[in-house]
């Protein structure tokens, strides 16, 4: 839960202008010292937007991509795409294109294919 402003402005002022330190003021408005640690370190008191934060994803891009490779794995498209697998899945099921993979691989032994010389 996010707390009000004005609790956040009167904890401030309370460290900063009555000097009271960061322990007596988290005790005094029951609130918790960290949280009282990153109210002094914010250049504005404002509750932060919820929802995502980073640059948005080329929806166009995406299905580009899973157009030419649908067989890549979430990571393999996070790569291409400059991005976290996260984003990617997001924006997947957005568009609507879920997909099952085998699970019997598991991740870490997963290998990648090996191009043979021709001729031999």
């Amino acid at each position: 839960m996010a707390h009000s402003l004005d609790l956040r402005i009167r904890v401030v002022e309370c460290v900063r202008i009555e000097k009271l330190t960061q322990e007596a003021a988290s005790k005094r408005f029951k609130v918790g010292i960290t949280t009282v640690k990153r109210w002094l370190k914010r250049e504005h008191l404002e509750a932060d937007k919820p929802g995502p934060h980073g640059p948005r994803l080329d929806l166009e891009a995406l299905k580009q991509v899973v157009i030419e490779k649908p067989d890549a794995y979430l990571d393999e498209y996070a790569k291409m795409l400059k991005t976290s697998s996260s984003t990617v899945s997001y924006n997947l099921l957005n568009l609507g294109i879920r997909r099952k993979k085998n699970l019997a691989v598991r991740r870490a032994k997963r290998r990648q294919t090996k191009t043979i010389p021709a001729g031999n």
